[in-house]
């Protein structure tokens, strides 16, 4: 398997000569919803708040929550994993497939980001992923895999090994080093999958890799899950947490926002004075529906949440920021811009 290391500086270069239009094809932030279980079917037949499917064979619906975690993060979706080794849980959204269908011609890269909580020291075997499946679920075109245990983060390929083509968890370091989170903090990851070439992207904190001869070349994405997989030898339960998924359709991998991803958003959006010590101001159209700002740093770590509504001004505190580069993700209903920001 070939992997190419992707420096985040390189990217900031090409950003500033190529900015990328992609179409969004399912997004969910969860504060629209209701505090609670997400439904009232755990079967997966039957669809339960803001088109959320659930499936487990032994748990129960209040196993999937909408919690309100306070402050800046709003609402997010919590998903409690079992205390065995064979109950499996899953969450997702239908429609993907369609709208996936319907994309613009040539936005053959389906973009998949979402925020992912690491929780604290825990004995549970379980694991925390993401999968994009094709139409049969018989593959698993590409992924995230989290140990909550060590807080290990592996990527998922479906590959050939030299024996056998399957999906792989493979490392997302640098010449193959691990990836270790932190516990109790938020990350934004993003994986990217080309239906022409086969290429898979992964990008996170301390990572962007892209991965070149993948075996699922000319398969159509149908469907993205979030799972707690129980795991082998297990006894206690974890929490995984997720909040602010994102999924487009374009033509140009732009993972966690480098890029402006709807540029007519971005065009109407103003961040000043940039470079700033202590406040940077925003000053948006009043018709544009923002709903959240999220400022990351260059490994892709959750720095600061804000939730906003329907504003035109708005006034940032980054004084506690150390200096460097980061990322403002500004979301709308309608989709999300990203811009580099420099604090002094």
């Amino acid at each position: 398997m070939k992997k190419v290391t992707l420096s985040f500086f390189l990217i900031i270069f090409i950003a500033s000569f190529n900015i990328t239009i992609a179409q969004n094809l399912q997004a969910e932030n969860f504060d629209s919803l209701t505090v609670g279980n997400v439904g009232t079917d755990i079967t997966g037949s039957t669809s339960g708040q803001g088109g959320l499917f659930t499936q487990t064979t032994v748990g129960a619906n209040s196993d999937f929550q909408i919690t309100n975690e306070g402050g800046q993060l709003g609402k997010v979706l919590q998903i409690t994993g079992s205390n065995n080794a064979t109950d499996s849980k899953l969450l997702w959204t239908s429609g993907l497939d369609t709208a996936w269908a319907s994309r613009t011609t040539g936005n053959d890269i389906i973009e998949i980001e979402y925020n992912i909580f690491t929780g604290a020291a825990t004995t549970s075997k379980s694991l925390i992923s993401t999968q994009l499946y094709n139409s049969d679920y018989s593959i698993t075109i590409a992924g995230f895999l989290f140990v909550p245990e060590t807080k290990l983060l592996l990527g998922l390929i479906y590959a050939d090994d030299g024996n056998t083509i399957d999906t792989f968890p493979i490392n997302l370091g640098s010449q193959g080093t691990e990836i270790i989170l932190l516990p109790n903090s938020w990350y934004r990851i993003g994986l990217a999958f080309d239906k022409t070439t086969g290429d898979i992207t992964f990008k996170g904190p301390g990572f962007y890799l892209g991965f070149t001869d993948s075996e699922a070349t000319g398969i159509d994405p149908f469907e993205n899950d979030f799972i707690v997989i129980a795991g082998t030898d297990n006894t206690v339960s974890t929490v995984a947490k997720f909040d602010d998924l994102r999924i487009r359709a374009t033509n140009t991998e732009n993972l966690l926002g480098i890029n402006d991803i709807d540029n007519n958003l971005s065009k109407s959006i103003k961040l000043y004075p940039n470079p700033a010590r202590n406040v940077i101001n925003l000053s948006a159209k009043n018709n544009l529906n923002l709903t959240k700002l999220e400022i990351v740093d260059i490994h892709g770590r959750l720095i600061k949440s804000i939730p906003i509504k329907n504003i035109s001004e708005k006034e940032i505190n980054i004084s506690e920021f150390n200096k460097g580069i980061y990322l403002m993700n500004i979301y709308s209903k309608n989709g999300m811009t990203s811009k580099k920001i420099i604090k002094e």
